[in-house]
């Protein structure tokens, strides 16, 4: 069974949207290929988008994959969590 992994923003304000979809995009890029990212939705997203499709051995090392991308972004505060399907709706 897949898993999904939230990727939220903790200080969402107006001046740090620009910089986390940029952020977004970069996840995009690195993970696109393995796992379900939309870039419809980074592209639109103000404070969190999600990962999909995450074998659930993968979940820990994906989500700090992502972390590791973040460490770019220095006035980001980004978490990253595992959520239930049901959750994201």
């Amino acid at each position: 069974m897949s898993r999904t992994l939230r990727v939220h923003l903790k200080n969402a304000t107006a001046d740090l949207v620009h910089e986390f979809r940029n952020f977004g995009e970069n996840v995009y890029r690195a993970l696109r290929d393995d796992y379900a990212v939309s870039i419809t939705e980074i592209d639109s997203s103000t404070r969190e988008f999600h990962l999909r499709e995450i074998p659930r051995r993968k979940v820990r090392t994906v989500a700090a994959r992502v972390r590791k991308l973040g460490e770019r972004y220095a006035r980001l505060d980004v978490d990253v969590d595992e959520i239930n399907e049901s959750d994201n709706k």
